[in-house]
């Protein structure tokens, strides 16, 4: 916010609903012992409106922050591949500067199974700031 704010930008605001999310949560479920077996399509697609309600509330958490501060804002919410989604929406919207959140991991572990942020950021040198949770 406060980068928009300095450069008077409108603050555009991508949540990828990421159709590989309950996937990788069924799997590691089922790893850990919790599931027995294969989930049904409808636990799947409850773990995906879970997640995407969860999204709709920090978006409106954002929408209210830049708000107050008078900064222009625009959300938009697309499902699919993280970084097929929010690669086209750099290209199509022109983005300056990207900034977007990941979960910590080891270093092992991106290396192992690789960082979709890591690659959008090769894809997009300069463009992408990136902020550990």
């Amino acid at each position: 916010m406060d980068l928009a704010a300095s450069h008077q930008a409108r603050l555009l605001l991508l949540f990828v609903l990421d159709v590989e999310l309950p996937q990788s949560i069924v799997r590691q479920m089922t790893e850990e012992g919790w599931l027995g077996g294969p989930p049904s399509e409808a636990f799947l697609e409850a773990l995906l409106k879970e997640y995407e309600t969860w999204g709709s509330k920090k978006i409106q958490e954002i929408r209210a922050q830049a708000e107050e501060r008078g900064i222009p804002f625009q959300s938009f919410v697309k499902r699919g591949d993280f970084l097929q989604e929010t690669a086209a929406f750099i290209e199509t919207e022109r983005v300056d500067h990207a900034i977007v959140t990941r979960r910590r991991r080891s270093g092992l572990s991106r290396f192992i199974f690789g960082s979709a942020v890591g690659d959008l950021q090769s894809r997009f040198p300069g463009k992408v700031e990136v902020i550990d949770e």
